[in-house]
Parts: structure tokens; C-alpha cells; sequence
């Protein structure tokens, strides 16, 4: 249900969801913290009953799963590279505030793991910066980047895992999606891991505010054709996972050097 912006605003004067919506923007990166954790605050008992409405739409399932599963994702790769005794370098080339990484971070973080997170908006970074500062993350690092510029690449050491999650959803070009594949390949370390995420078709449900509006429908690809595409730039070894509802992950691995 779409809610005109003078109601909205008058709502989200009860609503902390609301509120952040309107102050920040209904992709930013502050709101989608705030959904992910999913505690409904308000002023009095009907602000809190109108947050827990827009905290349950349909739209917000879809990220906390993603999130979710991004997570578990990572975690898998990283316990095998430990237990071959490797270091690990994380590079997210679209992280926004990177809660599936700090939340990692905070659960299974060590001296072998590194991450680095890159976002084109600077006003993301900015958060993410504090965020690490204040849960004391070591080794995890935010900066201006640009996913399809291959010096947004570069980092300490190659990366052993780049990660594009819930970007090619915003990429309407099909050559900017490939260009990605192809920079991440050439920088990823042997054996090293890519993993990205698609929509097939758009998420059920919608913020109270019209996201489109701000962002545009969603770009629609079957993962069928992501793992065609990983394939021609070199990955192997394509692995399919459920992300999220109508949305995929895929997992695609860079030969070792000599392979």
C-alpha cells in the first residue's frame, strides 16, 4: 500500500520507521539496519502498532533473508579456508553498512580475516565507518568505491572473496553486470570465491513509501543466465543458493594459478 508523502510524514511522527524514512531515505542504509533487526518502536502504543505494520511488509522479509543467507554464505567459505589453514581477504564492492559482515565479524572474527567494504554513496560509508568504531571491529575498513571501476579493486592483497550482493538487482545494463563479473575475476586470489545475488522476478510487497520512486524496478535476470555469464568470465565450479524470495545466489570460483 502506497501512502501519500503528507501522511507518511505525519506517521512518522509515531513511527521510528517512518522517521527514518523520511529523514534518510527509504534505501538507506540506517533504515534497512533498523528493519534487519525488526523491534518495533514508536511513540505510545499506536506509534509502536504502526511500526510493527511497516516493519512486517512483505518487502522487508526479503532483505532480512537475504542478509541471512549472505551470512551463512560467507561463513561456509570462510570455516573451509580455515580448516585449509588459509587467511581470508573479504572484499564487498556494493556493502552499504555491511551488516551481514560485521555481524560475521563479531561471531567468527580473527587475526586471518580482513574485510573491506566499498559503496559508491558516500553518506553509507560515513555510517559504516561509525558502526565498525563503535562494536570495535579490527580489520574492517569502508571506502568510496565504484563496483564497475577496476580501481575500486584494489585493496591490501588480492581478495580471496568479492562479494555483489543485491547489486545486479539495480544494474539495468547487462554490460555493467558482466564488467563486474569480469574486474572480479581478474582480481580475486586463486581458488578464490565470487558470489553474487539476482532477482527473477520483483519483491512481493512494498515499503509504506514508493521505493521506486527513489530506485527504479528492480532489474530481472534468471540465475541461469548469471552462471552463463560467470562461466564466460572464467568462473568455475557455479553453485546456485536461495537468497531471498524470487532471488537467487550464486557462487562461482576462480581457477587456482596453473589450473
Amino acid at each position: 500500500m502506497l501512502v501519500p508523502w503528507p501522511i507518511l510524514r505525519f506517521l512518522a511522527r509515531y513511527s521510528e520507521g517512518l522517521r527514518l524514512s523520511v529523514e534518510h531515505g527509504p534505501v538507506s542504509g540506517v533504515l534497512s539496519e533498523y528493519a534487519i533487526r525488526n523491534e518495533p518502536h514508536g511513540t505510545g502504543p499506536v506509534g509502536r502498532w504502526i511500526d510493527r505494520i511497516f516493519l512486517r511488509a512483505r518487502i522487508w522479509d526479503g532483505v532480512r533473508q537475504r542478509t541471512a543467507t549472505t551470512k551463512a554464505i560467507i561463513a561456509e567459505i570462510l570455516a573451509a579456508r580455515r580448516a585449509a589453514a588459509a587467511s581470508t581477504m573479504i572484499l564487498d564492492v556494493a556493502a552499504g553498512t555491511a551488516l551481514y559482515l560485521r555481524e560475521l565479524a563479531r561471531e567468527c572474527g580473527g587475526d586471518d580475516l580482513v574485510i573491506a567494504c566499498h559503496d559508491r554513496n558516500p553518506r553509507e560509508v560515513m555510517l559504516g565507518r561509525q558502526l565498525v568504531a563503535a562494536e570495535g571491529l579490527q580489520r574492517f575498513t569502508f571506502s568510496v568505491g565504484d563496483a564497475t571501476d577496476e580501481s575500486s579493486y584494489l585493496t591490501s592483497r588480492d581478495p580471496d572473496v568479492v562479494l555483489a550482493v543485491g547489486l545486479f538487482a539495480i544494474m539495468h545494463s547487462d554490460a555493467d553486470v558482466r564488467t563486474v563479473m569480469r574486474v572480479a575475476f581478474r582480481h580475486l586470489s586463486g581458488d578464490g570465491f565470487f558470489v553474487c545475488t539476482t532477482l527473477v522476478k520483483p519483491p512481493v510487497g512494498r515499503r509504506l513509501a514508493d521505493v521506486d520512486a527513489c530506485t527504479g524496478r528492480p532489474a530481472e535476470r534468471s540465475p541461469e543466465t548469471i552462471a552463463a555469464w560467470l562461466r564466460e568470465s572464467g568462473f568455475r565450479n557455479i553453485d546456485q543458493r536461495f537468497s531471498q524470495s524470487q532471488g537467487f545466489a550464486l557462487i562461482g570460483q576462480k581457477p587456482a594459478a596453473g589450473a
